[in-house]
């Protein structure tokens, strides 16, 4: 009798035991649980803390990208009476400094800081070429009808320095497809339209076209152009994979402007110090056109 009651006794404190062992299992899971959760919550908290202030950086770095922080006098001529002025964003430089696709006004005023200078800062440039800036054979495409295409080939050649017939070369930057840069090179002289392509792709609909809008214009200016040729001169340096099609047009104009094109001394392997060196003639020219204001 003794003996059963302690077996019973024996079979309860072990059920005891196993029902706070399996309480205290529970008890341990729920609090592992509880633990695992609020860690998630901590790390979530942490992530949203995290991307928050990251968007809020890219938004900061967003809105001061569109703020000008260089204004540069452009003029498109050595006449000093003939002047303007471009805004150079945050963007442009970002863009221009990290190998991304540039904008026209990076190529409009490349030519401005570093090809239209006064003879003693720059002799190695000949007075004998004219600039059509980046975005007339945008305007012109887009243009409607022939009394809009004419109005914008008059506002380009208005800011020439002189008539269009003492000119050797004209250059005139195109956007084609895209997403691209190329030079087309209107050649008074030999009486060609060249075009410099660093992706080249003599299929490219829209070239023709300009230059027929071209050839019309310039048959009013006293330039009978129907009969010249379009060509696509070598050598002509090509660029890998990237970005760098308008850092290879301004090189294209400033080699043509020297008269240095025996084989174009320039690479693909030049065009991050090529970008650090527009970068720095952005600079300078704003400080030189402070400078000449304070003068003034």
């Amino acid at each position: 009798m003794k003996r059963r009651r302690w077996k019973e006794e024996e079979e309860e404190e072990k059920k005891r035991k196993e029902v706070e062992a399996e309480k205290k299992r529970k008890d341990e899971e729920e609090e592992e649980n509880r633990k695992t959760e609020e860690k998630k919550r901590k790390e979530a908290e942490a992530e949203k803390k995290t991307k928050d202030e990251e968007d809020n950086r890219k938004t900061e770095e967003e809105e001061a990208s569109y703020f000008p922080i260089l204004i540069v006098q452009t003029s498109y001529s050595w006449d000093e009476k003939k002047t303007a002025t471009e805004d150079i964003y945050g963007m442009d430089i970002r863009d221009l400094l990290f190998a991304r696709e540039s904008e026209s006004v990076i190529i409009d005023c490349y030519v401005n800081t570093c090809l239209f200078l006064p003879r003693q800062e720059n002799p190695d440039i000949f007075k004998t070429f004219g600039y059509l800036e980046a975005t007339l054979k945008g305007y012109v495409q887009w243009s409607k009808d022939d009394k809009s295409k004419k109005q914008h080939f008059d506002y380009s050649f208005r800011r020439l320095d002189r008539a269009p017939t003492e000119f050797d070369l004209f250059f005139s930057p195109m956007h084609v497809g895209t997403n691209h840069w190329a030079l087309l090179v209107i050649n008074i002289k030999e009486k060609e339209f060249h075009m410099y392509d660093s992706l080249r792709n003599k299929d490219r609909r829209h070239i023709p076209q300009y230059v027929e809008e071209l050839r019309r214009y310039m048959k009013g200016k006293h330039i009978d152009s129907e009969n010249w040729s379009l060509r696509y001169p070598d050598p002509c340096p090509q660029q890998g994979s990237g970005d760098d099609c308008a850092i290879f047009t301004c090189k294209y104009m400033e080699c043509l402007a020297r008269r240095d094109t025996q084989g174009f001394p320039f690479s693909q392997d030049d065009m991050s110090t090529v970008r650090a060196k527009f970068a720095l003639h952005f600079i300078k020219a704003y400080f030189n056109a402070q400078e000449r204001s304070e003068r003034i």
